[in-house]
């Protein structure tokens, strides 16, 4: 079922709109779930992705496909739902009440958990990518090496290396963009 179709049908009829929705989209939100809560939390994954649906269904007239296909928007709603569970789940388990202004501790828990889950995202990316690829992502981006010295080490020329990065970095935008970050 197309996009909007399943946006019509969610608002016509909510429940068998949303029962396409789940069995379109549940695999993924299933997931993103995995990833942010991790696997031993059966419960909480199943509590995750039926509120990713509950709120795509309270939220879908905010729905603009000008903005994006609803996948993605559906990836930002799991990704909202599952770090705000996994933030009070972090909350709830804490053994020792630390107070903030005692320890004067200056960050955003949002923005952590994000970078987190960002970076794994990035890493996992750039480990996928195939062989020199992923040498001359790490080299100029983490190691800091110029494209010139890049290509001499691996035997390249300059605008081999160029164009490697160029692909290494849609193909980095691409999978973030599938996890729901929005660039």
């Amino acid at each position: 079922m197309n996009d909007d179709n399943l946006i019509k049908l969610l608002k016509k009829n909510p429940s068998r709109g949303l029962s396409c929705a789940i069995d379109q989209y549940g695999g993924l939100v299933k997931t993103i779930a995995v990833r942010i809560i991790g696997y031993e939390n059966q419960q909480d994954i199943e509590e995750c992705v039926s509120d990713v649906f509950v709120e795509l269904w309270k939220s879908v007239d905010n729905y603009n496909k000008d903005k994006g296909i609803l996948k993605n928007y559906i990836i930002s709603i799991a990704r909202f739902v599952c770090i705000n569970k996994f933030k009070r789940k972090m909350n709830h388990t804490e053994i020792i009440p630390l107070e903030e202004s005692g320890l004067e501790l200056d960050f955003d828990m949002d923005d952590e958990v994000s970078a987190i889950i960002n970076k794994k995202i990035i890493k996992e990316t750039i480990y996928s990518l195939p062989q020199p690829d992923k040498d001359i992502f790490i080299r100029r981006y983490y190691l800091y090496e110029t494209v010139k010295d890049i290509a001499e080490t691996l035997g390249l020329n300059a605008k081999m290396v160029e164009n490697k990065l160029y692909r290494g970095k849609e193909n980095l935008k691409l999978a973030l963009l599938e996890n729901g970050i929005i660039i």
